[in-house]
């Protein structure tokens, strides 16, 4: 996976693709209510 090599910031609405790259050490940009939210890695 691309963000385990490399790290960064993804972009996506897709619940099982947000877990993955959380899990490889990644964050994820999502919508909710209007706002643009950052959803830092797990580690």
């Amino acid at each position: 996976m691309y963000v385990k090599e490399n790290g960064g910031i993804i972009a996506t609405i897709d619940a099982e693709l947000k877990k993955r790259i959380k899990e490889n050490g990644g964050s994820v940009v999502s919508l909710a209510s209007n706002r643009i939210v950052l959803e830092s890695s797990k580690t």
